[in-house]
């Protein structure tokens, strides 16, 4: 699953890795993503934690607080916090309890962001590798676990990792979070107590490769120290109504958009520019952090409407999508409740990290009624075409031939994604 470098490689690793995607972490999860009904069925991996496990709405906005009900073990180990944060600072909480220094050997694939998957061990000291945004359900299993992941950063791109305790029902983690660079040199440090999540903040001034780190504050571990870590790049944006038919204009990408479908008809369109040959990633947060909205996100030609892409699960009940543009120009991403028939609060992350290494097509004909033919370049044996966001019974030709089984007719939109990781291609409208 993973190529190993020297740690003095690693920056070379990151731009290698554009040009050579790499299977998935979110791999280890039985997930159902569909774009019109198909069911994709992966390896499957036991949750170490409930997948909506957060107390009433509270999950939603950063640094928010749980209730003041708190179970009793938890309340009884938020009463030592006053003392331990006394003694805690930068340099004298992570460091001073003789935690190891995490390293990465390697990174991992940037052109499909790593949803929601497993905590997967060992991770401590190397880092386990994510793509952003990622949410990683995990679990401090026992007194002294630490737990490391590893991901690319940006020069000038914001990055925010966040926990998720306090706001879980039934943990009693006081998490203890901090970030790395890839040489094991601390960056930032946060701590949580009995009622709050610790957030950091953080922009990279070059490309390279950041390391996450979450532990226990008291070096506690058990079965009930569970978590969600949440590490997204850009800045947070507010939703503005109405943005229904006119929509929302993101003056930059990456950015998180705190918004919410509270009438079931409701639809939040978000415009943004984007250049042609980027992988535009969509993440929405919705189901994960407890909200009831089954969401469906599309990404439309602003200017003739045409969809070129769609999802409705992905992440369990959350949606995600990675495509290439195919043009430079602005484009409009929407977020409804799929069939309209939910509501609730979510999170979209919208980010464009480079197209390379993902499929391009650069022609679609009709074979015959019922086949059509694409070609293009970085297919795989197991790329699939799809045809309005439905995976259609695709075979290889050669190299730069795919054969699919579908009538297809004009308007119709196909794209090709080369799986297991899903990485997609250019959008090209059948004429």
């Amino acid at each position: 699953m993973f190529r190993m470098t020297t740690r003095s490689g690693l920056i070379a690793a990151l731009v290698i890795s554009l040009t050579a995607p790499i299977a998935s972490i979110a791999m280890v999860q039985n997930r159902s993503i569909s774009g019109g009904g198909r069911l994709q069925q992966e390896s499957q991996l036991a949750r170490g934690a409930a997948r909506a496990p957060i107390v009433g709405d509270t999950g939603f906005r950063r640094e928010s607080y749980a209730p003041t009900d708190l179970t009793g073990e938890r309340r009884t180990r938020g009463n030592a916090i006053a003392g331990k944060l006394s003694e805690h600072s930068l340099t004298q909480g992570w460091l001073s309890r003789t935690h190891p220094i995490p390293s990465s050997l390697t990174t991992q694939s940037l052109g499909t962001g790593g949803g929601d998957i497993l905590e997967v061990e060992p991770n401590d000291p190397v880092a386990q590798l994510v793509s952003l945004p990622v949410n990683v359900f995990g679990q401090l299993s026992f007194d002294g676990d630490i737990d490391f992941f590893a991901f690319p950063a940006f020069a000038g791109q914001p990055v925010t990792i966040e926990a998720f305790a306090a706001r879980l029902s039934g943990s009693v983690l006081i998490p203890d979070i901090a970030l790395f660079d890839e040489n094991g040199n601390l960056l930032a440090e946060d701590v949580g107590d009995d009622v709050s999540d610790p957030l950091i903040r953080y922009t990279s001034p070059r490309d390279q490769v950041l390391i996450a780190g979450i532990v226990d504050l008291f070096d506690e571990g058990g079965s009930k120290f569970n978590y969600i870590l949440n590490v997204v790049r850009g800045v947070d944006v507010d939703e503005i109504e109405s943005n229904d038919t006119a929509p929302q204009v993101l003056s930059a990408l990456p950015a998180t958009v705190f918004g919410a479908i509270n009438v079931k008809p409701d639809i939040d369109s978000y415009a943004f520019n984007g250049t042609a040959g980027q992988t535009l990633i969509v993440d929405v947060d919705a189901e994960a952090l407890g909200s009831k909205l089954d969401s469906r996100i599309s990404l439309k030609d602003s200017a003739t409407g045409t969809e070129l892409f769609f999802n409705d699960q992905y992440d369990g009940d959350d949606s995600r999508l990675n495509i290439t543009l195919p043009f430079t120009g602005q484009y409009v991403v929407t977020i409804g409740s799929f069939e309209q028939t939910t509501r609730g609060f979510y999170r979209l992350n919208l980010s464009l990290v480079p197209g390379d290494g993902a499929p391009v097509v650069t022609g679609v004909t009709k074979v015959s009624k019922k086949f059509l033919g694409v070609t293009g370049t970085g297919f795989t044996a197991r790329s699939t075409v799809e045809v309005n966001g439905i995976q259609r019974p695709t075979s290889m030709t050669d190299a730069n031939t795919l054969n699919a089984r579908i009538k297809i007719k004009s308007g119709d939109v196909v794209t090709v994604s080369n799986l297991p990781e899903d990485r997609r291609s250019n959008p090209v409208v059948f004429q």
